[in-house]
């Protein structure tokens, strides 16, 4: 599958998984609460993942490519994503905001001052900002867990 090809979207029951794809750096849509409709018409140009058979098959009535996610674990339903679409291949980790997904962008250090914990300012030099919704991002200790626990599922650490 080609990377400019890998958006996503994640309907209602997935919104852990559309976190991860986040993290992972795909473009991937998610909305707690949305009407069906709304959803078929915004998969248009995506790769719908659902854990509604119905809608799966009113998605693939409509021409969208949907896939069905049988699991109710994030990490299985990513599993799942990796074996199907191969993601790890096309991953950028740490590109995407978690919670809006909108990209991220690396910010100077003095921008940030106000808006981080002033022990995070006085340690860290490396921050991105989320270009839609300001979230400011850096490498905290979290990350390390997040490598860790991703990790053991979708291979895509290079350097974090």
């Amino acid at each position: 599958m080609e990377e400019s090809k890998l958006k996503f979207f994640c309907d209602r029951m997935l919104g852990k998984l559309a976190k991860k794809l986040r993290i992972l750096g795909f473009d991937t849509l998610y909305y707690n609460e949305i009407e069906e409709d709304d959803i078929l018409k915004l998969s248009k140009d995506r790769i719908l993942f659902t854990r509604d058979k119905l809608l799966e098959r009113k998605a693939k009535k409509q021409g969208i490519e949907v896939f069905y996610i049988k699991s109710d674990k994030w990490r299985s339903q990513l599993k799942a994503v990796n074996n199907r679409f191969s993601i790890e291949k096309y991953a950028k980790p740490f590109t995407r905001c978690s919670e809006c997904n909108g990209e991220l962008v690396h910010m100077d250090k003095e921008k940030v001052k106000g808006e981080v914990p002033e022990y995070v300012y006085k340690t860290v030099d490396d921050f991105k900002v989320c270009k839609n919704c300001g979230k400011v991002y850096w490498k905290g200790s979290h990350i390390s867990w997040i490598v860790a626990d991703v990790g053991k599922l979708v291979k895509v650490w290079k350097e974090v």
